[in-house]
This record gives structure tokens, C-alpha cells and sequence, in this order.
């Protein structure tokens, strides 16, 4: 979990808040979203998950969130949760999700090495996606992306993601 307790995490945690915010609507699926600091933003119905994600089944959302996540977890567990988006997506829904570019591993190692950054949040990270993998991912779980943006100097990414079919 993040400790946006640190001066930097939060700033870098508001900054995406700013990305998102301007793409949220209806029910929305916040995953991985840490204790839920998302939610004021959300004028439908929220539901964050963390690990258990459980409480997602069964459900329907027109946006599904994740930022700063898929970094946390492995490739192949991406895939799989992605496939789960499949169902649980509206036709006309989105999928936005942020992290950091391969291009900001060295930063981000080096800001936790001397305390600006969350040093285990860092140690986390399994893999630094980039966009060649995002479409990988996209395509090969049912999705389009609808678009691709990197920020932050290009240390940061984001891309939105729709169903084939739409």
C-alpha cells in the first residue's frame, strides 16, 4: 500500500487523481485502490478493491480504475485480472489505468533509496511497463486502446481501454 503519508507520494497520487478525474462515470471499480482516497471524486456508485477481489464479481461498471497498480503485480496475474474486466465492463465502458514507464525505474529506486518514496511501495514493483505492452495486454484480453498519453516527462503513463466490440 502506498504511504501517502510522504510529501512526494501524495503529490505524485493527486497528480493522477487530476489525470482521471475528467474520465469518471457511473459505477465505478477503483482496484487497487489503497484506502479508497479516490472516492470524492466518484459521483456514482464506488467499489474499491485491494486483494480480495471478491466483491467485484457480480457486478457491472462503466469505469474501471487502476492506478499505479499493475506494476505491483505479476504479468501473468494482469492478464488474468484483465480477462475478469472482460465481464465486468459495460459495452460502452472504459478502463484507465496509470504507471510508471521503464524509462523511470532508475528515479524511482533512487527517491526510495533516500527516503522521498515509500522504499518497500518501490521494491514492489515487478515489472515497468511500456506502451508495446500495454497494447499487448489490451489486445490480447478483449480491449482497444482508446488512448495513450505519457506525463510526467514521460517517467508516467496512462492509457484508456474499451472493448473490441465498441
Amino acid at each position: 500500500m502506498i504511504d501517502s503519508g510522504k510529501i512526494f507520494e501524495k503529490y505524485l497520487q493527486n497528480y493522477r487523481f487530476r489525470k482521471v478525474k475528467k474520465y469518471l462515470r457511473g459505477n465505478v471499480l477503483d482496484f487497487g485502490g489503497n484506502q479508497g482516497e479516490l472516492k470524492p471524486f466518484v459521483t456514482g456508485n464506488y467499489l474499491m478493491v485491494n486483494y480480495d477481489r471478491s466483491p467485484m464479481y457480480n457486478k457491472s461498471f462503466d469505469t474501471i480504475v487502476l492506478l499505479a497498480v499493475i506494476e505491483h503485480i505479476e504479468v501473468t496475474d494482469v492478464y488474468t485480472i484483465f480477462s475478469e474486466f472482460q465481464k465486468i465492463l459495460t459495452n460502452d465502458g472504459i478502463i484507465f489505468l496509470s504507471t510508471p514507464t521503464p524509462k523511470s525505474k532508475f528515479i524511482l529506486e533512487s527517491l526510495a533509496k533516500i527516503n522521498i518514496l515509500d522504499k518497500q511501495n518501490i521494491e514492489e514493483h515487478k515489472h515497468y511497463w511500456n506502451k508495446e505492452d500495454i497494447l499487448n495486454l489490451a489486445q490480447k484480453t478483449g480491449f482497444k486502446i482508446d488512448e495513450y498519453k505519457k506525463f510526467q516527462l514521460g517517467f508516467n503513463q496512462y492509457a484508456i481501454l474499451k472493448h473490441t466490440t465498441t
